[in-house]
């Protein structure tokens, strides 16, 4: 991701939004009982911002902490809005390359009036007149 859209992070919220991304610290496993039965593990989750939550070896949940859970939702919100950005300019490129050269044309390049208009129709009745003419004549 781009310098200026982790900037909208703070510091602190990038950290703690690595260390989610690049997996979970030895130690920082407790079991379903052990959440019931002692505080230990309110030490380490203070310690390592997230925590898995196992039972019989299976992961059951996540423990995040509360600074770590907002970084991760403006990171995902930040991830979001870049995408719709992507998306949009994916939709701008491919309806520039349908119709590109229609958007790229300036009005005054096809719409024509007054003196050029007629000086246009005339030169094209005068290069080929046979054409022009058969429907007056009433030749299909």
């Amino acid at each position: 991701m781009k310098e200026k859209e982790m900037s909208e992070l703070s510091a602190k919220a990038i950290e703690e939004v690595q260390k989610i991304r690049h997996g979970f610290q030895m130690g920082s496993r407790v079991g379903v009982t052990q959440l019931g039965r002692s505080t230990q593990w309110r030490e380490d989750l203070d310690r390592l911002a997230a925590m898995e939550v196992v039972d019989r070896n299976e992961t059951k949940a996540i423990l995040l902490k509360p600074e770590v859970y907002q970084a991760m939702i403006e990171y995902m919100s930040l991830l979001e809005r870049k995408k719709e950005e992507l998306e949009v300019e994916i939709e701008t490129a491919e309806v520039e390359q349908l119709y590109g050269y229609r958007l790229k044309r300036k009005e005054a390049e096809y719409v024509r009036g007054g003196k050029e208009a007629a000086e246009d129709a005339v030169t094209l009745f005068l290069s080929n007149p046979e054409k022009f003419r058969s429907p007056l004549d009433d030749d299909k």
